[in-house]
């Protein structure tokens, strides 16, 4: 199970108006949510596909669990 912490971030409002679109659309249950899916991929293509192609892996045969344990690595 990952652990949650919760952290203050400040964003711009307009960041904040369309992360309330893409809830009011359904693409996200929450802000939280979408945020959460924001840093993951944030994370992904800037620090996994990188360790990836240190270890000869394509980052596209990652799956989800694997992308999460990687995760927990660098902490």
């Amino acid at each position: 199970m990952i652990k949650i912490k919760l952290i203050s971030v400040n964003l711009p409002e307009s960041y904040l108006k369309v992360l309330e679109i893409l809830v009011v659309e359904g693409k996200f249950p929450n802000r939280s949510e979408a945020i959460r899916v924001g840093i993951r991929d944030l994370i992904r293509t800037e620090y996994l596909i990188e360790e990836s192609v240190k270890r000869n892996i394509s980052p596209a045969l990652m799956s989800q669990s694997e992308i999460e344990n990687q995760i927990q690595e660098i902490i």
